[in-house]
């Protein structure tokens, strides 16, 4: 211990004491200091006394002075930026990454300290999430993302202990008889489809403005060309001239469509979803048919339409970007609910979007007795979950029209 004597702001004279110690978590020595009024052995002893006091308190924390003051904000900034270099993600994967990141950020107190989080925390997270309604999936996901975050954080910063979070329960959410039901049956026949294909016509005709026209002949041949098909909707989009093979019949899925927030809102050409989704598949003469003219009216846009530009890509709006995926479904939409009989009646009772279309093609597929190997290859499927789920309730209804068959040939 040591002393220097100095003369504070009102002029009095007072003694400052200082000690050493070695800081365990950078081998460093570092000090600490007293004030007293004197230096006589009695104020000796008390600053002795306060100093080794002072440094107990510094060697119990063992917390880096870094994290003391990390916030859980800071951490998931910190964990986003480190994800976006280390993980390989294709562009469009890590802005949706972004935007997790964001709405967990936004559900937790932004002065929160990460050394101070508990169980009760992030419990308190999930049951706002739940009261939000949001999918069980959704929340199961954000959690996810919460337990690579403090991973990370207590990999770089040496926190503690985390093991708290395995306290955290994420409630299950029943699903209705009508939400199984919908979910399996989530696919159309062909003759549905192409009451859509048709109403999607009519409205065009309908329609004065030529974006607008142009609009729904584009979703009409979406429409057809996804349920023969049975690509993803930004596969879809993702089509080039390049990638077609008119000769051989085929078309390479080579990339999904990634839409860049700027001022024209335009799509780029990322790689596909996973490896599996990398894939040629063969086309048949109707779908060649479509792509033709679907060509066709993209040169005439070129020739004749100057907000038109030429981009590369083929399902395209009247600017020439890929048709936007809102813009298809709100189509969809317009054409179903317009679909009714004589008496006003629907006739398509679904809820039908761009993925209804993939559903279909793999019901349908599965009604021409197409092994599910040929289909999950056809369209990209690397978990056979998905394909199984629509392949055995079609085959199913189809074992129960043939009972009925054999039913019918018994009398």
């Amino acid at each position: 211990m040591w002393s220097e004597q100095f003369t504070d702001k009102h002029g009095d004279t007072k003694h400052r004491f200082y000690e050493k110690y070695k800081d365990p978590l950078t081998d460093k020595w570092k000090r600490v200091s007293v004030v007293m009024n004197k230096d006589t052995k009695p104020s000796q002893k008390e600053a002795q006394k306060r100093l080794e006091d002072k440094i107990k308190e510094k060697l119990n924390d063992r917390t880096p002075s870094t994290l003391k003051s990390l916030t859980f904000h800071q951490a998931c900034d910190e964990w986003f930026n480190n994800y976006k270099i280390v993980s390989g993600s294709k562009q469009s994967t890590i802005e949706t990454k972004y935007y997790k990141v964001e709405h967990i950020k936004r559900n937790v107190d932004k002065d929160i300290l990460v050394k101070n989080m508990t169980a009760e925390t992030f419990q308190d997270f999930i049951n706002s999430a739940s009261n939000d309604k949001l999918s069980h999936k959704v929340i199961k996901d954000a959690m996810s993302i919460v337990r690579n975050i403090m991973k990370y954080t207590q990999k770089r910063y040496n926190l503690a202990d985390i093991s708290y979070l395995e306290d955290v329960t994420i409630p299950k959410q029943a699903k209705t008889r009508d939400e199984v039901k919908a979910k399996r049956e989530n696919y159309l026949e062909m003759s549905q489809i192409m009451m859509i294909v048709d109403k999607l016509n009519d409205i065009a005709k309908e329609k004065r403005t030529g974006y607008m026209k142009r609009s729904f002949i584009i979703t009409a041949y979406i429409v057809e060309f996804m349920a023969l098909n049975g690509m993803r909707i930004g596969e879809l989009l993702a089509i080039q001239p390049s990638n077609i093979d008119f000769d051989k019949q085929t078309l390479e899925i080579d990339g999904t469509i990634h839409w860049v927030d700027d001022d024209q809102g335009h799509g780029v050409k990322d790689t596909t979803k996973t490896e599996a989704s990398y894939r040629t598949i063969s086309l048949t003469t109707r779908s060649c048919d479509i792509l033709r003219k679907v060509l066709l009216e993209n040169k005439k846009a070129i020739q004749w339409d100057s907000n038109y530009i030429d981009r590369g890509f083929i399902f395209t709006n009247h600017y020439g970007n890929p048709m936007a995926l809102s813009s298809v479904n709100r189509n969809i939409k317009t054409a179903v609910d317009d679909i009714k009989d004589d008496q006003g009646k629907k006739l398509i009772n679904k809820h039908v979007t761009t993925h209804t279309l993939r559903h279909s093609h793999i019901s349908l597929l599965s009604q021409l007795g197409v092994s599910l190997r040929a289909i999950m290859d056809r369209v990209g499927h690397t978990d056979h979950k998905t394909t199984l789920q629509i392949y055995s309730h079609v085959t199913e209804q189809m074992d129960k029209d043939m009972m009925s068959k054999l039913e019918a040939v018994s009398y």
